[in-house]
């Protein structure tokens, strides 16, 4: 008996078989939290994947953006053809929203996800009309487009704006800096005229890069008794001198001459371009280095100027289009043309075109052009968007400043010229006084254009120094002009330089400009349009 009970209590005091409970209680611990964590899996899932196909309906979206750029950086007019464009459909009229949709989407290889480009047409119109897709499909030099992507039901869209490399992308652009030829007869003293030296000019000191640095002109030129007086001339380059700040982007398809520490751009952001190789710039003298506050690239493309704005005269209004001589007085809401008061043309554009006229700038003699030359003169505040073309050259008479948000360009086919008009001149020294009318600290706010010469000042060589011109906008020009003479002690003649970019030309144009020929695209901005289409 007595063995029996102490068998029991062993037994009982036994740790044996302890750990199946305390096993059993953890597997339904960790079966409840398996089956909870499967629950939250389970319902985590479709927004896992309704999260990964909209970032594929996104990417979608943008592939089809980047395949309108491929398309239109290998075809330069395929804006043109609207959505009658060759290869696989992707491009499509705008569409509403509203019905059976009717637009057809391409598929991204290896994947689900599908893509399709609207084209968004201008104010006015329903959609781009191969007649007429200047008007019709671009508006203030944009083209718009809508790319929509879509995955399992997941759609997302992207508006594009595109816009070709433009010369308004620049403060400063030009295509040589070098003295502009017709200014060749200014530098023999005393002489009528020698007919070739213009031409030799054009010849040699037209071209790019610093070969023309050996350039030399020889010839003779003869005074009233018929003596000839030989001189030599050489290849007049203008440079960048110590002072000399250019407040935003700039191009040139030459290279840049320095004095000093010239600045050029504001920040980073600024794009410095020259298309000449590395380094770009040459010294003008002892110790001198250019300073780039923008981001510099040498060995840029070059953005090709073209001949004349003639075409803007077809895309004029008849009543705007105007022969010879013209002043030009503008306001805030109307402008004064000959005297007359008119109001701002409906499409913004102006054009002078030449009558009975002959004859490019004179030198010496600036303001005595035959009444058909389009010579037009041009000041006043401005309250509309314009573009004023002349077939020969814009002349500005007074300070050009805008009365609200609205764009001015002053495009001519030969030169852009402030006024100054002189007395007194002694060809011989260059000497001479100023004359009632010329400006002091001028103000020109627009976009100026001087396609085959130069923006620059009238007997620029001679008077009293003027003060500061100041340009808020961009200047083009095929060479160089100049404003004023003097060194780094400020201007002798003249003006001193004060240039300023007009960001507002990053997104916006006014109502006509010239662009480069053959200028490529690019995407200019990209948002989302919430709710997609």
């Amino acid at each position: 008996m007595l063995t029996r009970a102490r068998t029991l209590f062993a037994t009982l005091r036994s740790e044996t078989g302890i750990a199946l409970p305390a096993m059993m209680s953890i597997m339904l611990v960790l079966g409840i939290l398996t089956a909870g964590v499967l629950v939250t899996v389970q319902a985590d899932t479709p927004l896992a994947r309704k999260d990964q196909d909209r970032k594929l309906a996104y990417g979608a979206a943008e592939a089809g953006i980047q395949n309108y750029l491929f398309r239109l950086q290998h075809d330069l007019d395929l804006w043109t053809k609207c959505d009658q464009i060759s290869g696989t459909k992707f491009v499509n009229p705008a569409w509403n929203g509203s019905g059976t949709d009717p637009r057809v989407f391409r598929t991204l290889p290896g994947t689900e996800a599908q893509y399709t480009v609207e084209l968004l047409p201008a104010t006015g119109y329903t959609q781009c009309s191969t007649t007429n897709p200047s008007v019709s499909l671009v508006q203030n030099g944009l083209i718009r487009i809508r790319s929509t992507g879509r995955v399992r039901g997941i759609k997302r869209s992207l508006v594009a704006k595109f816009r070709r490399r433009s010369f308004l992308d620049f403060l400063y652009f030009t295509d040589i800096e070098s003295l502009d030829p017709a200014w060749y007869t200014r530098y023999v003293s005393g002489a009528p005229t020698i007919p070739d030296i213009t031409q030799w000019a054009s010849d040699n000191c037209g071209w790019y890069r610093d070969g023309r640095s050996s350039k030399t002109y020889s010839g003779k030129w003869y005074d009233s008794g018929n003596v000839g007086h030989s001189f030599t001339q050489k290849c007049g380059e203008i440079q960048f001198a110590a002072g000399d700040t250019l407040d935003g982007p700039v191009h040139t398809n030459d290279e840049f001459l320095v004095c000093g520490h010239p600045t050029f751009g504001r920040t980073i952001d600024d794009s410095i371009e020259v298309s000449a190789s590395s380094p770009g710039w040459r010294s003008a003298c002892s110790s001198s280095s250019p300073t780039f506050k923008g981001t510099y690239n040498a060995s840029a493309p070059i953005l090709t100027m073209p001949d004349t704005n003639t075409g803007l005269r077809d895309t004029t209004l008849p009543a705007y289009v105007f022969t010879g001589k013209t002043m030009i007085v503008l306001g805030a809401s109307n402008m004064t043309v000959n005297g007359t008061t008119m109001a701002y043309p409906a499409n913004g554009q102006i054009y002078v075109q030449n009558g009975t006229c002959g004859q490019t700038l004179k030198t010496y003699d600036p303001y005595n052009s035959p009444a058909g030359c389009a010579d037009v003169y041009v000041h006043g505040s401005y309250g509309a968007s314009l573009t004023i073309a002349s077939q020969k050259d814009v002349i500005i008479d007074g300070n050009i400043t805008n009365a609200n948000d609205s764009l001015v360009a002053l495009i001519a086919d030969q030169f852009i010229r402030i006024y100054h008009p002189i007395t007194n001149l002694d060809t011989s020294n260059d000497t001479c006084n100023n004359a009632t009318g010329s400006l002091t600290n001028p103000t020109i706010v627009a976009s100026l254009f001087a396609l085959n010469h130069s923006f620059m000042v009238d007997n620029y060589f001679c008077g009293n120094a003027l003060g500061t011109l100041t340009v808020t906008g961009t200047i083009v020009q095929k060479y160089r002009g100049p404003v004023g003479t003097g060194g780094s002690s400020g201007a002798s003649t003249g003006y001193i330089k004060d240039y300023n970019y007009d960001d507002r030309f990053h997104f916006r144009e006014p109502p006509a400009v010239v662009d480069p020929i053959q200028s490529s695209w690019r995407v200019l901005s990209q948002t989302e349009q919430v709710t997609a289409r």
